[in-house]
């Protein structure tokens, strides 16, 4: 046989269209944080960004972050109430519930067996739903998923009595939570370029990019994306000698996979595409590490995107939100909070 048949279908979508390349997220303004990675907004006006093991807060774009609360794990995840309830994911998989003065709210108890939390959602002021990713913190998700067939995260629910229950398990990398139009709970899944319900039911296939956190707009979705799919990762996978070898012949940094930073180094494979002409990075050079923000529309069909390519340094966008009429977004790879509006296609 001359062609061999796939371990899966590759994402659908290419980066054309309203998904075509741009330098919105390079040219956005940005606050410098250091180690940020979640967000979210509280009673509709204060901005919460983690940072490290700590959470910060901003009343408006362009004022000094504030301290609103430390722990001793780094901070992965946030979500408000309606009420201002503040929930937060930490990597050790357990988590805590604030309310809006940063005081802890007594009831709530420590979820069991959860390697990290890397979202959650308030179902209501008594329940609040967490995505364990499978991956505990000191694992490279980036680095692991693309390779790894188990499923093993799960989405939990724990209500204000400390009660446990799960939603869904053998997830894939889920990393992101929210409802859809009719109130139900969908997941963002990293490796699988989809969105799924609990169920495991695809809700919209083929994103051409690495998901992080889904995170519902009044028109629709915002998807924040690690990095973009590479074409050499996804015809390795019909290749499953080389990956056994790869994976017992090298340390996982070093992986053919998706990265968080764009720096690049002879160390890292296919580097040198990007270097060969005249020592510049071109933004169409090979990069595994990419900034992209989707938007899409209530049926998660992609309808703006801003890009950090392969020349920027603004990549592996872990959240984004929407804030007084803005975009606001994490550049895990710069240590920035960034704000911008969506590049759309002209009509």
């Amino acid at each position: 046989m001359f062609f061999r048949s796939r371990r899966e279908a590759p994402p659908a979508m290419t980066l054309e269209g309203v998904l075509g390349p741009n330098t919105v997220i390079d040219d956005a303004e940005g606050l410098k944080v250091e180690a940020p990675q979640a967000l979210c907004v509280v009673d509709g006006s204060r901005l919460l960004i983690s940072s490290g093991n700590a959470v910060l807060a901003i009343s408006r774009w362009g004022d000094q972050p504030q301290p609103w609360c430390v722990f001793d794990q780094p901070v992965t995840a946030l979500s408000a109430s309606p009420a201002g309830t503040v929930g937060i994911g930490l990597a050790d998989g357990s988590f805590s519930v604030r309310d809006r003065a940063g005081s802890v709210l007594a009831g709530w108890g420590r979820p069991e067996s959860l390697a990290s939390v890397t979202d959650c959602l308030f179902v209501s002021e008594d329940e609040i739903a967490l995505v364990d990713s499978g991956y505990r913190a000191g694992e490279d998700i980036l680095s692991r998923a693309p390779w790894d067939e188990t499923g093993r995260g799960q989405v939990v629910m724990i209500n204000r009595n400390g009660a446990m229950r799960r939603l869904a398990a053998g997830l894939h990398c889920p990393m992101g939570l929210a409802r859809d139009a009719d109130g139900e709970l969908i997941v963002s899944l990293l490796e699988r370029a989809a969105i799924v319900d609990l169920a495991g039911k695809v809700r919209q296939p083929g994103f051409p990019a690495y998901l992080g956190r889904v995170r519902a707009t009044e028109s629709g979705y915002l998807l924040s994306c690690l990095s973009r799919r590479d074409p050499l990762i996804e015809f390795l996978k019909t290749e499953a000698e080389f990956v056994a070898e790869m994976k017992a012949t090298i340390d996982p940094r070093h992986w053919i996979s998706p990265r968080a930073h764009p720096e690049f180094s002879h160390d890292f494979p296919i580097e040198l595409g990007a270097t060969r002409l005249f020592g510049e990075i071109k933004p169409w050079a090979p990069s595994f590490s990419y900034g992209l923000v989707i938007a899409t529309d209530t049926a998660f069909i992609p309808t703006g995107s801003a890009h950090s390519r392969a020349n920027g340094a603004r990549h592996a966008i872990s959240d984004t939100v929407e804030w007084n009429g803005d975009v606001i977004a994490v550049s895990r790879a710069s240590g920035e909070v960034l704000r911008f509006s969506f590049a759309r296609e002209a009509a």
